[in-house]
């Protein structure tokens, strides 16, 4: 769809066809399953796109993101809605390409850091964080997202994810209501969402543990690659449980904070972390850190962290570390907890009975695993099939 294209409308149908089926069916498989827990499609189907894509995060969580490529372009179609003057249609064309470049993003749904170079409270790096223009220009992109949001429908419910701030969640609120983690509520709290994501995967650690036959973390070394706020949060869970941790990330700030909240926490190099010698190397980064390269440098026996698409090329990948014994637990199993956060509050939940839920995330787990064990086949394999089983007979529990 181009900028000037009006969507308005007997075009509907076609929005929801063309933009729906391309972004969300057509996007990553993991991104895809993870959608399952927030009914993202209410009974639509999503057919053979559903099959492996080597396309990276479209939709998904990372839809919440500042921006994304094909997500932008559906942006700018829609800002440009029923427009009946062809000097206005023009005149928000231009705007909507300008808007673009700020708006352009990499694959993995990150800020081109040479547009914006985000910090993680989602601020604005120098020479645009004191900008109005700027920020009149990302309050107006997630006001365009939710138009998108709204024309779906419920079909899809954003809220909170890399990157992004409850006031964006705010502006999204202005033009829809499927929208979560907005100002005053409890996934904009105290980084609830962040803190549930990390228990699920602290949960999804202890789990794994126990399937190769260790009882609890209690001097266990545990690599940590990535201390936001998911990585802390889970650090601070696997610290009080006991566990011996290897800490790294990219901004020497977030490292010397752990050493100095955990103690007994040793430095590593980012780069270098999956290599070290421990138990758990937990990724909690960004994707794509284990390449059929660093599968073999992997000293661990198991890998279980919140970083999404871990696995770079993921039926080598996934098929080495079950040839050498490691044991995966699928990212978008571990990670669930921040969107089982985020269904439990749409249907009123609280805190306790959320954390509830989440806990629950260790019997899934225990179910990929024998599932893995009983058709002879990797983890991340597995984890597919049940999930896809999930999306056949329209479960969602």
């Amino acid at each position: 769809m181009t900028t000037g294209e009006r969507v308005g409308g007997g075009v509907v149908d076609s929005l929801q066809s063309d933009i729906f089926d391309s972004l969300l069916i057509d996007s990553n498989k993991s991104d895809m399953l993870v959608g399952t827990l927030i009914e993202s499609v209410k009974g639509d189907t999503f057919g053979k796109g559903l099959e492996h894509s080597a396309k990276d995060n479209v939709l998904g969580k990372m839809l919440a993101n500042s921006g994304m490529d094909e997500a932008g372009e559906a942006n700018n179609g829609i800002i440009a809605e029923n427009s009946e003057d062809e000097t206005q249609t023009r005149a928000q064309a231009q705007a909507q390409a300008q808007d673009k470049v700020w708006m352009d993003t990499t694959k993995d749904g990150s800020f081109s850091r040479t547009q914006a170079d985000s910090s993680v409270d989602g601020t604005f790096g120098e020479g645009l964080a004191d900008s109005a223009k700027n920020k009149e220009i990302r309050a107006s992109q997630f006001r365009a997202l939710g138009r998108f949001l709204e024309r779906l429908q419920g079909r899809f419910v954003t809220g909170l994810d890399l990157g992004t701030t409850a006031a964006d969640m705010d502006q999204i609120r202005v033009e829809t209501a499927y929208v979560t983690d907005t100002t005053g509520s409890l996934g904009a709290q105290d980084d609830f969402t962040a803190d549930m994501t990390a228990y699920g995967v602290y949960i999804g650690i202890v789990t794994s543990l126990r399937h190769q036959g260790v009882a609890d973390l209690q001097g266990i070394p545990v690599a940590v690659q990535g201390l936001g706020k998911v990585g802390h949060a889970l650090c601070r869970y696997l610290h009080a449980a006991g566990a011996r941790l290897i800490v790294a990330d990219v901004v020497p700030e977030r490292v010397q904070r752990a050493l100095v909240q955990f103690s007994g926490a040793i430095p590593a190099d980012p780069a270098r972390i999956h290599a070290a010698d421990c138990k758990v190397f937990a990724p909690c980064a960004l994707g794509g850190v284990i390449t059929p390269a660093t599968v073999e440098e992997l000293r661990c026996s198991i890998v279980a962290g919140a970083a999404n698409n871990q696995l770079s090329e993921r039926q080598l990948v996934a098929g080495r570390m079950q040839a050498r014994g490691i044991l995966y637990a699928p990212d978008y199993v571990l990670s669930a907890g921040g969107i089982i956060s985020t269904a439990c509050e749409l249907q009123g939940a609280g805190p306790d009975l959320i954390r509830q839920k989440v806990a629950g995330i260790a019997g899934t787990l225990s179910k990929v695993f024998a599932e893995a064990a009983r058709s002879g086949i990797s983890t991340a394999d597995a984890a597919d099939r049940l999930a896809e089983a999930i999306l056949e007979s329209g479960q969602n529990d």
